[in-house]
């Protein structure tokens, strides 16, 4: 699984007028639901600390920001997991290994990710048998490497695996590797995408 767009809702929106409010600018290229480019793809490869992604960020405005202001307009893109989608989660743990494949960033992970897979008395790490993500592995989707490191690392089959992800060219990818794939469109029922796929 992906985690943005996939699992967690992702409202652009909110973040574009946090931005506006702050008097933050960025470029759609920079930031979108789906990839970044300059310095914010290189905080979510973890190329940057935390610190210097915070000092970039506040070169695009005249306001003196402070970290936790920062860390508040860039956590606003984010909401949470729907209650049907940590379900799902939970039913399908039980009948295969799931992994979770993101291009996140620790800012993100920290705040939402031991909050957001609470369901039951579960979290992220019963969920899943194991994650990787584009800030501690130094390379983001689309590029295959970070797509052989995962399965270099679960020892995974790819001919027996399906990889669920909103962006097309991240599928295209994990296809060339020999996956099945699931291009998940946000908002639609993601039990019944995934079932006709299984089925």
């Amino acid at each position: 699984f992906d985690w943005g767009n996939v699992l967690i809702d992702v409202t652009m929106e909110r973040f574009k007028k946090e931005c506006e409010k702050s008097g933050v600018v960025f470029t759609d290229e920079e930031v979108n639901s789906t990839h970044k480019a300059g310095f914010f793809l290189e905080y979510e490869k973890g190329n940057i600390s935390d610190n210097e992604f915070r000092n970039e960020f506040r070169l695009r405005t005249h306001n003196k920001l402070s970290d936790t202001e920062i860390d508040y307009i860039w956590n606003s893109m984010l909401d949470g997991i729907p209650l049907a989608k940590l379900q799902l989660l939970e039913e399908l743990r039980h009948k295969y290994n799931l992994y979770l494949l993101s291009n996140t960033n620790s800012i993100h992970w920290e705040t939402f990710s031991k909050k957001a897979f609470c369901y039951k008395d579960l979290n992220v790490k019963d969920i899943f048998k194991n994650i990787y993500l584009s800030y501690r592995l130094h390379t983001a989707k689309p590029d295959s490497l970070i797509f052989e490191e995962a399965i270099k690392v679960s020892g995974i089959d790819v001919n027996e695996t399906l990889f669920i992800d909103d962006s097309m060219i991240n599928c295209q990818t994990a296809q060339r590797l020999g996956m099945l794939t699931l291009n998940y469109k946000p908002g639609d029922d993601l039990e019944s995408c995934i079932l006709k796929i299984l089925k």
